[in-house]
């Protein structure tokens, strides 16, 4: 398989992947002591890793301001705190390292709910749900069938891994810094198809309305909130926070208001994954 990294075939890749998985777990040992409640109300913000580029759960909206549902959601949690709301802009790339080095307090950024990475952060609930797909042009409706076609993906997301484990070894997989650059590496007709998320092919059809279409889904991926390991107090507030406004229907008014559905169902428990809502 043709990869960014020279010489790095699909094996290579993997392995790094794990070794840098494995590098992020034993900086734990060594991340920043998590601000408590006290702390976070005694500073007066709380802050959160957010992403910017992946409307509607987060993006830069006409007026230069963050919004969509992650930012509503964060607001609501800010309020109630009595503090404001602070935000970090973060990739996939250093989402993880944000979080345990106390750069953020919170992550609400578009992220996927994996045993793996369960080991390095503490999730606090599913709060949203999405499908992993390749978005192309019609035709093509089995993954073999992708052999020697070429496929973006955001370098490093839950989407790279998924996509190199199940595409052919011949395709060509490229990958690109963030999801934006991505799209538009489909809609420049740089690749011929896109590794991406139900969410972000909103962009695509409107950039392109009937050009591409969703020609085979990989699975369905549930989104959590996340705080680091020894975020204990914080962690427990915010599961409790969600519990509260899932039951008395905030949820599904903030949700409806940024993709005109209800709130998803969403597990309550998940295999190799513990949450703090109750």
């Amino acid at each position: 398989m043709k990869m960014d990294f020279k010489g790095m075939g699909r094996r290579s890749f993997m392995a790094m992947t794990a070794i840098a998985a494995a590098a992020t777990m034993l900086g734990t040992a060594v991340s920043a002591q998590a601000a408590t409640i006290e702390e976070i109300k005694s500073k007066g913000t709380i802050t959160f890793g957010i992403v910017t580029d992946q409307p509607p759960f987060s993006f830069i909206n006409g007026s230069g301001q963050n919004e969509g549902y992650d930012i509503d959601l964060s607001k609501l949690m800010a309020k109630e705190l009595g503090v404001e709301a602070a935000y970090v802009p973060i990739t996939s790339a250093n989402r993880i390292p944000q979080l345990l080095t106390g750069k953020v307090d919170m992550l609400i950024c578009v992220l996927g709910i994996y045993p793996d990475r369960a080991k390095v952060v503490q999730y606090v609930a599913p709060y949203a749900s999405i499908s992993a797909s390749i978005y192309g042009p019609k035709g093509i409706t089995k993954i073999e069938e992708l052999s020697g076609h070429s496929i973006a993906v955001e370098k490093g997301s839950s989407m790279d891994k998924s996509v190199t484990e199940a595409a052919p070894k011949d395709a060509d997989i490229r990958r690109y810094d963030d999801a934006s650059s991505a799209v538009q590496a489909l809609l420049s007709g740089q690749v011929e198809y896109l590794g991406s998320y139900s969410h972000q092919f909103v962009g695509v059809e409107k950039a392109a309305p009937g050009k591409f279409v969703s020609n085979i889904v990989l699975k369905t991926e549930y989104l959590g909130i996340a705080v680091a390991p020894d975020s204990k107090e914080l962690g427990e507030w915010a599961g409790d926070f969600m519990s509260r406004h899932e039951k008395d229907g905030t949820l599904t008014e903030i949700y409806k208001k940024a993709f005109g559905t209800e709130f998803p169902k969403v597990p309550a428990s998940m295999e190799g994954i513990t949450f703090t809502k109750k």
